[in-house]
């Protein structure tokens, strides 16, 4: 590791977007629950009018380079979780917001295109606190230790990258689908019901349209996981302005405009099947042949806002991940032993009660 690629770091915050108080000259950080940049020193308040930006722009037209962004910030990588992260230029105190490694070294690649949209946080550190507080009480089986006091929780608030796609589809299709129906058979003892499968062929077309489907860009948050906090506002997300990552950090994209519209005609295609198939009342696919035109196709990207929190319990790390614009949360929680256990001794208590009395009456 060359030494001049080192970063100066130290244990606080992620401080990675620096902008200076008009007041007093400290840092200056954006505080959600106030949509203002706020200095802690002198108290000074700017308040941040987002401008809604309403333009998409044509996928056949590509991507749009934008050096300025490249001239106000620059990637850093974490050698601890590989996560590349977008930090301001003149950014000199680092921790990784996946992880929170202060491992974190300057590195050469470039940070590609500026995005077009950025969803602002709305829900400050402390807010998350409480949810995630009150979310993990209603989990029947976390230790009551947990629910009291979440140990030593490490909050993060980092922007993800996604694209948007938007199209008009038109899909022929042709398929086989079944229904289940039951018949008697057999006489005397042998008689008996069975279910089988009646077959009919189905054959039309389907226009679906698609505003704002979100492919996640990203690496270091899965697909299923954006899905569980969604959604986004992204119909709504303010033009680009840098000041609303003062005291964040943006990961960088990995997943680029072609390959992410291929997976939004993946997840499209599904979504195209599925209302398909609503149109028919069926209980069995056979085979279902689609064929889809995709028309007057948008996109842009957008930075949607996270916090992600760690803990440690029981000598295991546990995370979750929380939407910056609405509070909601998913992630994995603390399993109480005892508590499982209580379940099933209940279970099979309840078992034996029921055999007893149906042995005593048989």
């Amino acid at each position: 590791m060359d030494e001049d690629k080192n970063l100066k770091l130290d244990e606080g915050n992620c401080k990675t977007e620096d902008y200076s108080c008009p007041s007093c000259g400290a840092p200056l950080s954006y505080l959600p629950e106030k949509g203002a940049l706020h200095c802690e020193y002198c108290g000074l308040e700017i308040t941040l009018d987002g401008k809604a930006g309403k333009e998409e722009n044509d996928f056949f037209e590509g991507t749009k380079e934008d050096n300025s962004w490249g001239e106000e910030t620059k990637v850093v990588h974490c050698d601890n979780c590989g996560a590349n992260n977008i930090v301001d230029t003149n950014a000199i105190s680092i921790t990784c917001p996946f992880c929170g490694s202060n491992q974190v070294v300057e590195t050469n690649e470039l940070v590609g295109i500026k995005p077009h949209r950025v969803i602002p946080f709305q829900i400050s550190e402390s807010n998350t606190k409480q949810n995630y507080s009150l979310w993990i009480k209603k989990k029947f089986f976390v230790p009551s230790k947990v629910k009291k006091n979440i140990p030593k929780l490490v909050l993060r608030g980092v922007y993800l990258p996604i694209w948007t796609f938007d199209s008009n589809t038109f899909s022929i299709y042709d398929g086989k689908l079944g229904k289940h129906y039951t018949r008697t058979v057999g006489s005397g003892k042998n008689r008996r019901t069975i279910t089988e499968v009646r077959y009919f062929y189905v054959r039309g077309s389907k226009q679906v349209t698609f505003d704002d489907l979100i492919v996640n860009a990203g690496s270091k948050i899965s697909q299923s996981e954006i899905n569980a906090i969604s959604p986004f506002n992204t119909n709504n997300s303010y033009e680009y302005d840098k000041r609303y990552l003062a005291g964040f950090s943006s990961e960088h994209y990995v997943v680029r405009l072609n390959m992410g519209w291929d997976n939004a005609k993946i997840r499209m295609n599904a979504i195209i099947k599925r209302e398909i198939l609503r149109g028919y009342n069926h209980d069995v696919v056979s085979y279902l042949n689609v064929n889809t035109t995709f028309n007057s196709i948008k996109y842009k990207y957008v930075l949607i806002p996270i916090w992600i929190g760690t803990y440690k319990y029981a000598n295991k790390d546990y995370r979750f991940i929380s939407n910056g614009e609405t509070g909601k949360i998913t992630g994995k929680v603390p399993i109480s032993i005892a508590k499982v256990s209580i379940l099933i001794f209940i279970i099979m208590l309840i078992f034996v009660v029921v055999f007893v009395i149906l042995f005593k009456n048989s």
